[in-house]
């Protein structure tokens, strides 16, 4: 691999919400060069989707297929479970959930279609606090509208399902009430999960209880045009604020407005804002909770992670460059980061060198990795 063509520069400090027995096989993994679990979804050169785990052995400088399961279409989000199985979700206009095991094998996939809707999953998955429920968001291909699935952990299976109060959502966070915090992208799509109708785009962050459907909140930016995707809370200082970064995707027409276009906004629980312009080329792949109190934000059509902090609010800082990053997870000691890069895995840490290695021959990378307890 060429190095500059991968990562240019590593060297600053972040964190991001994994569980402590993720976070903690991260950093004893860094410490002490041992190997660790990453689990993923991929595209094979033959065009073959997976999803399956990955042994990253930082001693070694090598990255290897543990173990590979075919799925129906392109994956998206991954979510750690309690005995280092995960679960795997698709993306529009995919409709399957899967599950594997701590030991590596498939042990369930499940489909919209089977539960006898007409639906597809939106990219991501979230448990609730307790573990009982899964959350999923979805749109109905006949009417666009979103949707989410209570789904009982156990099986999978949907145990209730409440309106997102507006379309296209994405990711879903749960907040410290067991509410649902729901990024509505608002992007108007076909059945195929095209863009249509940008001009009646209509984006909205929307506080939902998962209960029974109420609409606790809405809120939008001014500019209709700001797609909400990513969202991630904050771990805020001692005596500061929590809050929920939410990264941007801009569809405006003009590609010179999209590539100007602001990458974050930041929710206090009161008001939606946007608190730095500075340009990005307009696309955030993902967010991740940063140091003092901060978010991190991979721009990944501009090739560079950014790191914002609220004391510093009308600035971003660029900590490191990553050809086309994307999902981000935390260090345990909430001065680094790992990011999945389109060529490989990077890390990039306050204090200590940044260490890089190229996925498997053959593997096109997907969105989003978690490490596995």
């Amino acid at each position: 691999m060429e190095r500059r063509k991968f990562l240019l520069q590593l060297g600053v400090g972040l964190s991001a919400g994994l569980s402590a027995a993720a976070c903690g096989a991260l950093a004893r993994a860094v410490a002490t060069g041992e190997s660790l679990r990453v689990a993923g979804g991929w595209l094979l050169q033959g065009g073959e989707h997976q999803v399956g785990v990955l042994r990253v052995d930082w001693a070694q400088g090598r990255v290897a297929i543990e173990a590979a399961h075919t799925v129906p279409s392109l994956p998206h989000a991954i979510v750690p479970e309690p005995g280092g199985g995960f679960l795997a979700v698709a993306t529009r206009p995919g409709t399957w959930l899967a599950r594997v095991d701590g030991e590596g094998q498939l042990a369930q996939v499940l489909s919209t279609e089977a539960d006898g809707r007409q639906r597809t999953h939106d990219g991501h998955v979230i448990a609730s606090a307790d573990g009982q429920w899964l959350y999923t968001g979805e749109t109905e291909r006949a009417t666009g509208a979103g949707w989410v699935s209570v789904r009982d952990a156990r099986d999978l299976r949907i145990a209730a399902q409440q309106r997102t109060h507006g379309i296209d959502p994405h990711q879903i966070l749960v907040d410290e009430d067991g509410l649902l915090l729901v990024a509505n992208g608002g992007i108007p799509r076909t059945a195929s999960g095209k863009k249509r109708d940008l001009d009646a785009m209509d984006p909205v962050l929307v506080h939902l209880d998962p209960r029974n459907g109420d609409k606790l909140g809405e809120w939008r930016l001014p500019d209709a045009r700001l797609s909400p995707h990513h969202i991630a809370w904050n771990e805020p200082l001692a005596g500061g604020s929590r809050l929920l970064g939410i990264g941007l995707q801009a569809e405006h027409d003009d590609p010179g407005q999209r590539r100007e276009a602001p990458l974050l906004a930041v929710w206090d629980g009161q008001s939606l804002q946007i608190p730095t312009r500075q340009p990005a080329e307009g696309y955030a792949g993902d967010v991740a909770a940063g140091p003092n109190g901060g978010f991190v934000l991979t721009a990944q059509k501009a090739n560079r992670i950014l790191l914002w902090q609220p004391h510093k609010p009308a600035e971003f800082l660029a900590v490191g460059e990553v050809q086309n990053p994307c999902g981000l997870w935390p260090l345990a000691d909430g001065l680094g980061v790992a990011i999945g890069g389109g060529l490989g895995l990077a890390r990039w840490h306050a204090a200590e060198p940044g260490r890089m290695l190229r996925w498997p021959a053959g593997l096109s990378a997907g969105n989003h990795w978690a490490v596995l307890g």
